[in-house]
């Protein structure tokens, strides 16, 4: 926008107004997420009055469809294992928040256990976002760890809805439980101390439309497989 200086005879030129600050990290993924994230909330709609038991449990296999391979991805990252010869792409914080939040597949396996499913029929996705950079980590986590705080507003809507519980069935959409918020606030606070960088930015918003886009993709995939009567991997 541009403006002129006002002076008079007597006084020094009025100061330009500051400079407004660009967007941090934390607007741009919630901002440039958003068309992607309502997208996976309309294929779920995890939050509909007429989810029913069985759907319920569906909910979840397509979760575990995803999360199994996903969170198996992220931790051969975090070890090194994708190239052997090669070190951890990861920071020793990025590695230890990696650690701490790894129990996604751990809970679904038990929720799923618990309502009767066979985890072995099961079809499993594969076609991941990539993890290559510590960036791209970083971008699915951030949807992973939103998903995990937003899942405790659907923790209560189950135990009121169909009455399922943590013990019950409802453990993955519990989260961390009390420490949910603490361990959303770290994850917050590890992004924006690790982009650094415009380049960084751009690669972490990417990454994290991308893993939106995957679990969209997946999801529709899954409910067809449902209609059609098939487990086949995909």
């Amino acid at each position: 926008m541009a403006f002129s200086v006002v002076t008079d005879p007597v006084s020094q030129p009025l100061a330009a107004p500051p400079s407004v600050a660009p967007p941090s990290i934390l607007s741009r993924l919630r901002l440039e997420t958003r068309g992607e994230h309502k997208a996976v909330e309309q294929v779920l709609d995890l939050m509909s009055v007429s989810l029913t038991p069985k759907g319920y449990r569906h909910r979840l296999e397509q979760f575990y469809g995803f999360y199994a391979v996903l969170e198996n991805a992220l931790q051969a990252r975090g070890q090194g294992k994708s190239d052997p010869s090669a070190e951890s792409i990861l920071s020793p914080a990025t590695r230890s928040a990696l650690v701490a939040r790894s129990n996604k597949t751990a809970l679904l396996r038990q929720d799923l256990h618990c309502l009767g499913a066979d985890l072995e029929t099961l079809p499993l996705c594969r076609t991941l976002p990539p993890l290559g950079t510590q960036a791209e980590v970083l971008g699915c986590l951030y949807v992973m760890e939103g998903a995990t705080l937003g899942g405790r507003m659907i923790s209560q809507h189950m135990r009121a809805a169909l009455g399922i519980t943590p013990t019950t069935g409802g453990s993955f959409f519990d989260g961390y439980g009390d420490a949910t918020g603490t361990m959303w606030q770290g994850m917050r606070q590890l992004l924006v101390s690790s982009a650094t960088d415009t380049e960084t930015e751009n690669a972490l918003v990417a990454s994290a439309i991308t893993t939106f886009a995957c679990l969209r993709n997946w999801c529709e995939s899954f409910q067809k497989q449902l209609a059609n009567g098939t487990t086949r991997h995909e």
